[in-house]
C-alpha cells in the first residue's frame, strides 16, 4: 500500500483526493489544506471532503508530513512553498500537479501570462505538468504533461477551466504508477526541454490592470490587438478585471467589450509535441 500525504486546495485538489481515495493501492495518511470556513474564491471545501472521507486533516501546516511515514507527498494547488526538509521526507519523492507547461511557465498567474505571451511567441498552447518537487519553485524533473489550446477569444478563466479538465485526466492516467511506486521512474530534467522559459511571481499582475483611456482609443491595429489580449488575459471572475478611468470613474473592461478590428488567425494545436519525457502530450 502506497502512503500519501496530500497537500492541496481548489476543486481540482478535491477531485484528485477523491481519485486517490478510490484507488485500493493508495493510503492517504494525512491531508493538509485550508481550514473550515476559509475565505476562498472557489466553491467547495477540500477540508470538509477530506474529513468526510475520514482522513486526518491539517490546516496549512507545511511541516505536517514529517509526522507520518509516507512514500509520497502530493501537492495540488497548495498555496505555500514547502521547505526542503519536508520535500526530502517521503521515502520516494514529493510530487506536484502544476497548472502550466513546465519548464515554459513556472510560478504564478500562469493563465494570464500564457494568453498575453501567445501572440508574440506564436505559441497558442497552455498545459499541465506532473513533476517532482524541488526546493526551487516548479523546477523539479518533469514526469508527464498534457497540452490544451489557447484560442483567440479565451479569457484567463476559460483557460483555467480547460486546464483543470486536462489536469484531472493527467492525474488519473498517472495514478496507477503512483500506487505502484513507479511514477517518477521516467522523470526528465527540465534542462532536456527546449523553448521559452518564464517565471512569474505572485505580484506579477501589479500595475497591469489599469489601462489608460487613450490606449483604448488608439487607432493603431497592433496596439488594439495587444490591448485586446491584455483585457481577456486579466478577465478571471471573481477577481477585479482590467479597467480604465473615465471622468474620474473606474470602468471595468472584460473580453465582451474588447474586440479588435482585425486579428491574426490562431494556429491549430493538434500537431504532436516533440520533447523528452512527454508521453502524455
Amino acid at each position: 500500500m502506497t502512503r500519501v500525504a496530500f497537500y492541496g486546495s481548489h476543486p481540482l485538489g478535491t477531485a484528485c483526493l477523491e481519485a486517490l481515495s478510490e484507488h485500493e493501492g493508495v493510503d492517504v495518511v494525512a491531508v493538509n489544506t485550508y481550514p473550515p470556513g476559509a475565505d476562498t474564491w472557489w466553491e467547495g471545501s477540500l477540508c470538509e471532503r477530506a474529513e468526510g472521507l475520514g482522513y486526518p486533516v491539517h490546516h496549512l501546516d507545511d511541516d505536517c508530513a514529517l509526522e507520518y511515514d509516507v512514500d509520497y507527498l502530493l501537492s495540488v494547488y497548495y498555496p505555500n512553498v514547502v521547505d526542503a526538509d519536508v520535500l526530502d521526507h517521503p521515502d520516494d519523492c514529493a510530487l506536484n500537479l502544476h497548472q502550466a507547461e513546465l519548464p515554459r511557465y513556472r510560478g504564478s498567474n500562469v493563465f494570464t501570462h500564457s494568453i498575453m505571451n501567445a501572440r508574440a511567441d506564436g505559441y497558442w498552447r497552455h498545459g499541465t505538468t506532473l513533476h517532482v518537487m524541488a526546493p526551487k519553485v516548479d523546477a523539479g524533473d518533469v514526469i508527464a504533461r498534457r497540452l490544451v489550446p489557447i484560442t483567440e477569444t479565451d479569457t484567463a478563466r476559460d483557460l483555467y477551466e480547460r486546464t483543470c479538465l486536462a489536469s484531472r485526466a493527467l492525474f488519473r492516467a498517472r495514478l496507477p504508477s503512483i500506487a505502484d511506486g513507479t511514477v517518477a521512474d521516467d522523470a526528465t530534467p527540465q534542462s532536456a526541454f527546449s523553448g521559452e522559459r518564464y517565471y512569474y511571481a505572485k505580484d506579477s499582475l501589479d500595475g497591469l490592470k489599469e489601462i489608460p483611456a487613450g490606449r483604448l482609443a488608439n487607432p493603431d491595429p497592433a496596439t488594439a490587438v495587444e490591448t485586446y489580449d491584455r483585457i481577456r488575459a486579466l478577465d478571471f471572475p471573481p477577481f477585479q478585471p482590467a479597467y480604465t478611468t473615465v471622468g474620474g470613474r473606474r470602468v471595468d473592461l472584460t473580453s465582451g467589450e474588447a474586440t479588435p478590428d482585425a486579428t491574426p488567425a490562431v494556429p491549430t494545436v493538434d500537431e504532436p509535441r516533440v520533447g523528452a519525457g512527454t508521453g502524455d502530450e
